[in-house]
């Protein structure tokens, strides 16, 4: 458990005690953490978490999309936007058709962090099916933050908890 929580607890010491102005070490940036505009933390990023899982993985809960993202983010990346691409396609073709964006998270992070990062993935997402044409109230979004992984959560299973459940209906 220690060696779990050791990357955390590195993360929230340099969060806290490196606000000098320094450049971060090779292999980890400086990002604003979601829930406040106001607080950044440095982490240790893997560089192809999101492209390795992408590939992995393309499909969400019974057979539904999914989109990937790496640790502490929201991004979407060309291949989620593909894969929303594709969700906005079925709506010009289904009218009546509706979709859930459930956004979750690894078990790294507090329930509190979790819950506002799945809930900062799933509006991501929504925001871009609004873009691409889908109407706001065809769209529903729910974070279950860390409560719900699908795959074991240590480091190959981590990335792959990191998304978004498109349920379309």
């Amino acid at each position: 458990m220690s060696s779990r929580l050791t990357p955390l607890i590195a993360a929230l010491v340099l969060g806290t005690f490196g606000a000098c102005a320094h450049q971060p070490p090779p292999g980890e940036t400086v990002k604003a953490l979601p829930h406040s505009t106001a607080r950044t933390e440095t982490v240790r990023t893997l560089p192809t978490d999101s492209d390795v899982t992408n590939r992995e993985a393309s499909a969400g809960v019974g057979g539904q999309p999914a989109i990937y993202f790496s640790l502490d983010s929201a991004q979407l990346s060309d291949d989620d936007r593909g894969v929303l691409q594709n969700v906005a396609g079925t709506f010009r073709q289904q009218h009546t058709a509706k979709v859930r964006i459930e956004g979750n998270c690894d078990d790294l992070g507090t329930t509190e962090y979790n819950l506002a990062l799945g809930e900062h993935r799933a509006l991501a997402a929504k925001e871009y099916l609004v873009h691409l044409g889908v109407p706001d109230g065809r769209i529903a979004t729910i974070s279950y933050g860390s409560s719900r992984p699908k795959y074991p959560e240590d480091d190959s299973g981590r990335p792959k908890n990191r998304r978004d459940d498109v349920i379309v209906r």
